[in-house]
């Protein structure tokens, strides 16, 4: 199946998104595929698939031929090990047989040609009708996401899905920003909301998205603006350029920087540049204590609520709303 509200991108919005190659979105959205992945807690297959799409792919299609140590380095596995090539073997055949995402035919003491297997009868895998625009998979990706530690393959697997619905939302919408109630987005991707929603949680960690929480109890024509969550999709590349921002704000506010990353995790969106620059500033003005006590003063409140904004710890701080949000 595909999602109800699914659209078929031309060469010309292409363009417009950038360099990419199409991942069918069937791959996620037909059962048995990567949901049972998920199902079953296979992240290092689901990463070694990855690999595999974006070779396959970026070949126009051609058989890959990986060696060993290029698909152990895809899921983090030490090529080394005694028992490497014997785990990986499996990887690939809970793949073909289990999953069906791709096929092979093994080669006695040669490596095998793998290809990519159609998520469902007559698929188009170099040209799909509903895709995610695929912008492949390689170690740093896969360092990155491994920082959040049991979190990671929720987010590895949300990541896809919030790219794709991204560019649904800026496409078809003009809009900004995209929301996907959790029960509606669990149906149409075969995969818990509990699973999800501790993926779009870590991916706004990562600072990949921000997020204005929705407010429950509030209806809202089609539930926007209701209790659905409103993301915005900043990418890979924001993590980066947060980082390096964060390094200089360390060297700015060397005595506050500490406290301020801590501070940040209780509010909105957490350790943003805006929000650790705001709390190492209130804390050089009126001090550590000030901003500590105001910061408490969230830690009852639901995560939902949108008091927990730098503009409102800052009016907690001084008395006055003289801060944007």
């Amino acid at each position: 199946m595909t999602p109800s509200h699914s659209f078929e991108l031309d060469s010309d919005e292409l363009d417009l998104r950038g360099p990419g190659r199409k991942l069918d979105l069937g791959y996620f959205t037909e059962p048995g595929r990567c949901s049972l992945m998920v199902q079953r807690r296979a992240r290092a297959g689901f990463e070694v698939f990855l690999y595999l799409a974006d070779r396959y792919l970026q070949d126009d299609g051609r058989p890959v031929v990986a060696t060993h140590e290029e698909l152990c380095a895809s899921c983090g596995l030490d090529p080394k090990s005694a028992h490497s090539s014997s785990t990986m073997s499996r990887l690939l055949r809970s793949l073909r047989e289990t999953y069906r995402v791709i096929d092979f035919s093994p080669i006695q003491r040669r490596r095998p040609e793998i290809s990519l297997a159609p998520p469902r009868p007559g698929a188009d895998l170099l040209n799909p009708g509903h895709y995610v625009y695929f912008e492949g998979w390689n170690v740093a990706q896969r360092e990155l996401f491994h920082s959040l530690g049991n979190r990671t393959f929720a987010a590895e697997y949300l990541y896809w899905i919030a790219l794709y619905e991204s560019a649904l939302a800026r496409v078809k919408h003009q809009r900004p920003y995209w929301f996907f109630p959790l029960e509606r987005m669990s149906e149409t991707y075969h995969i818990s909301q509990r699973f999800a929603s501790v993926g779009l949680r870590a991916l706004v960690d990562l600072g990949i998205m921000r997020v204005v929480p929705g407010q429950r109890g509030r209806i809202a024509s089609q539930n926007e603006f209701g209790a659905a969550n409103r993301y915005y999709f900043e990418g890979l590349g924001e993590v980066v350029r947060r980082d390096l921002r964060l390094q200089e704000l360390q060297s700015q506010h060397p005595a506050e920087f500490g406290l301020a990353r801590e501070w940040s995790q209780s509010l909105n969106n957490g350790a943003t540049v805006k929000n650790v620059a705001g709390l190492c500033e209130l804390a050089a003005t009126y001090g550590a204590e000030r901003v500590d006590a105001a910061i408490q003063q969230l830690s009852s409140m639901s995560p939902r609520n949108l008091k927990r904004r730098l503009a409102y710890v800052r009016w907690l701080v001084t008395g006055s709303r003289d801060g944007s949000q």
